[in-house]
């Protein structure tokens, strides 16, 4: 007779789930670092001359007419281009810092003209900066370095078997393990979490996973059978 322990199916498709996950997150990453993001930065190059021509200031540009539309918005929507939001939330931030100064007495007129001078800096840089572009070839890398440590423990897991057999153990080395050499089971952890642990006489301590491996549970009754002496019963607990 022979009870054998391998790579639990559901186990095996949650890893590789998150696995995949990573290679969509990379790929979504790639795209907007790659494609996306440039895309933003050459069509907002087509609409910058056109805001900057009108010499607003950022109030003006942000504040919303009867239509519920901002100047700021007919501009990208009368030619058919998305507003870009992070933009457009930078031009209302500057226009509520502006709000909170204070306007020097007499000093109206070049305070407006200091606003719009602050507004065109701000509309000349880029939607997207280098810093966001490289951030997403970042996030790619680190997304494809998750789903390949994903991956790699699925592929050494499923190639992993344990066997218990009426002779030893197989799977935890190269060899088989003879009961006889077995010293003590730690089943601190078998009850709650269906791992058990395999102390062996000569220190060395191997693992079983149940969540990881299915079939712990006809393992562990393979092992309690040739070796009774070990069971779970003797520290005042019984085997599921």
């Amino acid at each position: 007779m022979v009870a054998t322990a391998k790579l639990n199916r559901e186990y095996a498709w949650r890893l590789a789930g998150v696995g995949m996950l990573m290679v969509a997150m990379m790929l979504w990453a790639l795209y907007d670092g790659l494609v996306a993001y440039p895309r933003q930065n050459s069509r907002y190059a087509e609409v910058r001359p056109v805001l900057v021509e009108m010499g607003l200031t950022a109030g003006e540009l942000v504040k919303t007419a009867d239509d519920g539309l901002s100047v700021y918005e007919q501009v990208f929507l009368e030619r058919g281009i998305s507003v870009p939001k992070d933009a457009f939330g930078r031009l209302k931030t500057l226009n509520e810092q502006a709000q909170a100064r204070s306007v020097p007495e007499g000093q109206a007129e070049s305070f407006r003209r200091q606003l719009i001078e602050e507004t065109r800096q701000l509309l000349e840089r880029e939607v997207r900066s280098s810093h966001d572009i490289n951030s997403q070839f970042v996030m790619a890398g680190i997304a494809l370095l998750a789903a390949v440590v994903a991956f790699t423990v699925l592929y050494i897991r499923s190639r992993r078997c344990f066997r218990a057999t009426e002779s030893g153990l197989e799977g935890f080395t190269d060899e088989s393990l003879p009961y006889s050499v077995i010293e003590e089971v730690d089943w601190s952890r078998w009850q709650e979490k269906r791992i058990v642990v395999f102390v062996l006489d000569d220190g060395r301590r191997f693992t079983l996973d149940g969540w990881h491996y299915g079939g712990a549970e006809e393992f562990v009754e393979m092992v309690l059978e040739q070796r009774p002496d070990l069971k779970i019963a003797e520290r005042g607990e019984e085997v599921a």
